[in-house]
């Protein structure tokens, strides 16, 4: 329980707000990265990043007939 934000300072009046510890304009300046839009993970691709077809295409990717070892 809190009396004044824990960010700004302020005096804390809602019940939700003192059992945070921070009013709701610093709360949602803590939080917003956590509430973005959500990601298409389909179609997300990081510039650069392998994926696993081609890493099979590289040069011994496909383990040159070989057993894995035990």
């Amino acid at each position: 329980m809190y009396s004044k934000c824990q960010k700004c300072g302020k005096k804390l009046t809602d019940p939700e707000s003192i059992k945070r510890g921070y009013g709701p304009e610093c709360w949602n300046s803590l939080t917003a990265h956590y509430y973005r839009n959500p990601v298409d993970w389909e179609n997300y691709s990081v510039p650069g990043q392998m994926n696993i077809e081609d890493f099979l295409d590289m040069e011994g990717g496909d383990n040159g007939n070989k057993k894995d070892m035990p």
